[in-house]
């Protein structure tokens, strides 16, 4: 169209048409999508057409044009979302396992911990007065089985509920993947799209809804770079690990582990490798998600995990630790010794020496006397492991302190009341040695089978020659309840209303920190919807204003055709 074209004017008011047809179009779009998940409403930019030369009098405007069409979004709320979603989706995981946790136990119910070991001590009471009634002695028996059952019971959930938590874990690893894999599509369509400069909006969307999704459950990053011939390329990192470079994703899975970490731990427990073969590193505090949230409830062992100081065994296949933090470690496992990791095949504690001796596959790395030696990860969070660890430390405890006194019986001749599932004999459990109990635990935790066979097994008295009143064992053992030397934190109520008062406490953290995350979220949700979101009051206005717009044009058209009407055809006429 040129200035000097007789159609000039029908030009400009063509151009108006399409630019307000477009703005209309773009308009519909928007409202068309006002309920769409993840949509940033769009607009047209308008600009003035390229103006043309009137002889000696200036430029003449030649109309307008829709040169692009844009999206309302604000980057900044885009990353403060994904930060703030991904502590949400940690937290939304401990509330679920925690409150699973605390159903576990069940208390104060008929059905909890404290009935079954209150049960004991009121047959103890029983048996006191009636030391020689046979149904008395069996109803004690059957309250040390009913106890012994419920902590087996509670073992089973727990592993359960490990179990659940590590297939929480090879699901997070699958939604990764699978939201790796369509970013990375996404990416080459994008990119193809926007070769001729234009922007493409609704893949731009579908993308940043998938890292909505990936960011609730791992710690995300985006970047999206510019090369010098302005060629874009996006990326996504998790946890500050490349997950998607433009086009290319790295993808990841899970492998069982050979070795446990804590000795509380169920077998197979996945660690999270890159295809590459390279581990995911995911220990440390930027590590955030419902990844997170599994990971700490799994593996949890409050900093338990075995430690200790090498004392000796460098290029050798027997390593000496001093000190070691733990001596209830699994027989066959994993050593990491500075930073490489040496697997054992079995290892002894020497209570005299307080050390703890390795047979190492493989020759220790030379250097290392002296250095830190550990097994598994120090995980400071209380999950599973560590409820695990505190319960098998409980029922040990209660073990030697009851066989000990049953032990004292009848001269010194006394059997043992507790026992545990697949004991031969060996090593003999030994009231005076802490680790010969070490292979007891809430799982095979049981009361000696002589016992239940042989109710006269069941000591009431340290004499041989005793009448049958006397009680001075079954004494000792209801005062048990109230030796304030038993466990660290007290007597054994005070450490199971310990433990489980630590359980509660950290629930109810966990479901404040979920509330105010959630508070957070709705907020920064607000705002992301206040820019981006479609307001249907706010898009009818924008259609009656295109609407007019366009009517406008072609009037301006229809006054134009009248004008040359006159023009060509009546004052020709004349």
């Amino acid at each position: 169209m040129t200035m000097g074209s007789a159609f000039f004017g029908i030009g400009v008011g063509t151009q108006g048409l399409y630019t307000a047809k477009t703005a209309l179009d773009i308009t519909n779009h928007n409202i068309a999508n006002a309920e769409t998940v993840g949509y940033s409403r769009q607009y047209g930019l308008q600009s003035a057409t390229r103006p043309l030369p009137n002889g000696m009098k200036g430029m003449v405007g030649t109309g307008s044009e829709i040169t692009n069409i844009l999206q309302h979004r604000d980057g900044y709320l885009d990353n403060k979302y994904w930060s703030m979603i991904n502590k949400l989706g940690e937290y939304q995981v401990k509330d679920e396992i925690l409150s699973q946790m605390e159903i576990l136990f069940n208390e104060p119910s008929e059905t909890g911990y404290s009935t079954f070991f209150n049960n004991i001590f009121e047959s103890l009471q029983t048996l006191s007065k009636n030391p020689g009634d046979t149904t008395v002695r069996n109803a004690f028996v059957t309250s040390l089985e009913s106890f012994a059952t419920y902590m087996n019971d509670v073992s089973k959930q727990l592993s359960t509920l490990q179990k659940e938590t590590n297939f929480g874990i090879k699901t997070n690893i699958d939604q990764i993947n699978f939201f790796a894999q369509q970013l990375a599509s996404l990416n080459h369509q994008i990119g193809n799209m926007e070769l001729s400069g234009k922007s493409a909006n609704d893949l731009r969307d579908e993308r940043n809804r998938i890292i909505d999704n990936l960011s609730k459950i791992v710690n995300v990053d985006t970047k999206e770079i510019t090369d010098a011939n302005g060629k874009k390329t996006f990326r996504v990192s998790i946890n500050g690990q490349s997950l998607v470079f433009g086009t290319s994703a790295n993808y990841l899975e899970v492998k069982p582990r050979t070795y446990l970490n804590n000795p509380e731990d169920q077998v197979d427990m996945y660690d999270i490798y890159w295809k590459s073969g390279k581990e995911l590193y995911l220990n440390n505090d930027n590590l955030s998600g419902e990844l997170k949230g599994y990971i700490d409830l799994r593996d949890g062992n409050n900093g338990q995990n075995f430690k200790g100081a090498i004392l000796s065994g460098e290029g050798t296949n027997t390593l000496v630790v001093n000190n070691p933090s733990r001596t209830d470690i699994p027989a066959a496992g994993e050593l990491n010794i500075g930073g490489t990791l040496i697997t054992y095949s079995s290892a002894t504690f020497d209570p005299v020496l307080n050390q703890m001796t390795f047979n190492l596959d493989a020759p220790a790395p030379a250097g290392v006397d002296g250095i830190a030696t550990f097994i598994g990860d120090n995980q400071p969070f209380k999950g599973i492991p560590y409820y695990t660890s505190e319960l098998n430390h409980f029922v040990r405890t209660i073990a030697r302190e009851f066989n000990a006194i049953n032990e004292s019986g009848n001269g010194g001749t006394g059997t043992q009341l507790f026992t545990y599932k697949g004991y031969s004999g060996a090593p003999p459990l030994n009231v005076n040695d802490l680790t010969s109990y070490e292979k007891m635990n809430i799982n095979n935790f049981t009361v000696n089978q002589a016992v239940i066979e042989n109710l006269s097994l069941v000591e009431t008295s340290a004499t041989v020659d005793h009448g049958e009143s006397a009680n001075d064992l079954i004494l000792k053992l209801i005062e048990k309840r109230h030796d304030t030397n038993m466990f660290a934190k007290g007597k054994p109520d005070n450490f199971m209303q310990s433990l489980l008062g630590t359980l509660g406490i950290d629930a109810k953290q966990v479901i404040s920190f979920k509330k105010g995350q959630e508070n957070l979220m709705l907020l920064v949700t607000n705002q992301r919807l206040s820019v981006s979101g479609v307001d249907l009051n706010e898009e009818t206005m924008n259609m009656l204003k295109f609407q007019q717009a366009y009517n406008v044009s072609a009037k301006i058209i229809s006054v134009m055709d009248e004008i040359y009407n006159v023009t060509i055809n009546q004052m020709g006429a004349r």
